[in-house]
């Protein structure tokens, strides 16, 4: 499952080089996430009411090239694993070109928001509202 959304980049996450800050990357991460999730029916509210947070336990990211003020850019989040962790990877490419820009993945481990206990494998009800889609 994946999904995509596109983003214009907006000034306010430019550097001092005006080129989008490397740190903004991780917000534009979220949102593709946040579509995924939706697609997924499987989003931060629907996780809370199940009784579940999946904080990011791991994230890796490889710059290819810089993205500029008011560039079109299509973030792609891709669900590719969901036995232990929910782990996404994205790819970020400028929407016009195709040009590849950033690489990336997250994992996110399930945390009862009760306990506060971490799962090393995600809860039966989690697999099987994620195996239903």
């Amino acid at each position: 499952m994946e999904a995509s959304i596109k983003i214009k980049v907006p000034f306010y996450d430019l550097d001092p080089m005006n080129v989008v800050w490397h740190g903004n990357y991780v917000k534009y991460f979220e949102q593709a996430r946040c579509a995924l999730l939706n697609e997924l029916q499987f989003n931060y509210p629907e996780m809370a009411k199940m009784g579940y947070a999946f904080p990011v336990v791991k994230m890796e990211v490889k710059y290819i090239r810089p993205s500029e003020f008011e560039q079109e850019i299509l973030v792609k989040a891709k669900l590719v694993d969901s036995e232990n962790y929910l782990h996404v990877k994205y790819l970020i490419t400028d929407a016009v070109t195709g040009a590849k820009i950033c690489e990336a993945q997250t994992k996110q481990m399930c945390v009862s928001l009760t306990k506060k206990t971490s799962y090393f494998e995600l809860p039966t009800e989690v697999l099987k509202k994620l195996k239903s889609i």
